[in-house]
């Protein structure tokens, strides 16, 4: 189902952005007629009252979901829009600049498309650059069919040099705020546990490495007594039910600390610890809660105990020095007799 509703997003994503864009090309090709017009550029503006009806039609393209096809009218529009008036105005009219545009557009484009082509960006680039080339010495070596005036070179020039600058950067702010989204949300992920919804080890190390007052914590390392019974038993879909409530149960009980899945069926918690015994009644109330705990599985109920170790932070200790304290704890706890706190 959610395969289905990132599918349906996409398209609604590519629909949207195809459609917007089809409504900015057609303002800015109206605003060159009336340019075109009032110059009595009369060829030029017959070229852009046709690339007008163009964009018209690709309303019923993006209407009927042809996406393939509208960027392949508007690329070759846009093409030969761009080499005719460059042709006609001349080199310093700075329509080449859309070229430039072009070129990020088309990685960018591609980054966000569904198949990714690398290759068609290169081509895309390759022609942009092939294009410019021609237009330069075309331009370089003869006149342009119009002559003209000075102010409207000069004007179109900077109007298209901001225009496409600005649009490039606006483009790449885009990107980069997609991009460090992405980034966090991968690294958000990578510390997730993808079963229990909690805190993983790499978590851990991050907390570790990110806490200046560690001496005053402990550390307590659980894990579910006989769960390797219980997998045999009923099997590893009750399991991780299992796993996935001792997690939210631990999370809502010291909702105020670190909890992380270790690894297996073992769990990490660190609290904070006042020299009066708050932090061992604190994970006592957790080991009660979850042994008064009911895990309906299917054919009946099945109740569970933990056994905790914990250990106070030992002066310039590592992680895995302070884990190996507290595990030790924990063997201690279930060498005695299972189902309690060793602190």
């Amino acid at each position: 189902m959610t395969a289905i509703s990132d599918k349906t997003q996409h398209y609604k994503t590519i629909h949207k952005t195809c459609l917007t864009a089809n409504i900015v090309y057609m303002i800015v090709h109206a605003f060159y007629l009336v340019l075109f017009v009032i110059a009595h550029l009369d060829i030029l503006a017959y070229v852009d009252a046709a690339v007008i009806a163009l964009y018209g039609l690709c309303f019923w393209l993006l209407h009927k979901r042809k996406y393939y096809l509208y960027a392949l009218v508007c690329g070759n529009t846009f093409f030969a829009f761009i080499s005719v008036t460059t042709v006609m105005m001349g080199f310093g009219s700075g329509f080449h600049f859309y070229l430039i545009g072009l070129c990020v557009v088309s990685y960018f484009t591609s980054y966000f498309s569904k198949e990714k082509h690398v290759g068609r960006s290169l081509i895309w680039v390759g022609l942009s650059v092939a294009i410019y080339l021609v237009l330069y010495f075309v331009t370089r070596f003869n006149q342009p069919y119009y002559a003209v005036p000075e102010w409207m070179e000069i004007t179109l020039f900077t109007i298209h040099a901001i225009a496409v600058f600005t649009f490039v950067a606006a483009y790449m702010t885009v990107f980069l705020k997609y991009a460090l989204s992405l980034e966090r949300r991968i690294i958000n992920e990578s510390r997730t546990d993808e079963l229990t919804q909690i805190n993983n080890r790499y978590s851990l190390y991050d907390f570790f490495d990110g806490e200046e007052n560690k001496s005053a914590m402990v550390l307590a390392l659980f894990d579910i007594d006989d769960f390797k019974h219980i997998n045999d038993t009923y099997g590893h879909v009750t399991g991780d039910l299992i796993l996935k409530k001792v997690a939210e149960l631990t999370a809502n009980t010291l909702s105020d600390c670190f909890v992380c899945r270790y690894g297996g069926e073992e769990f990490v918690v660190v609290l904070d610890d006042d020299g009066r015994g708050a932090a061992f009644a604190r994970l006592e109330a957790l080991r009660e809660a979850i042994a008064a705990e009911t895990f309906e599985i299917e054919g009946g109920e099945v109740h569970i105990t933990v056994t905790i170790g914990a250990a106070k932070y030992p002066k310039d200790a590592s992680l895995e020095k302070w884990v190996s304290l507290a595990d030790e704890k924990m063997y201690r706890g279930k060498e005695s007799g299972k189902n309690k706190t060793v602190i």
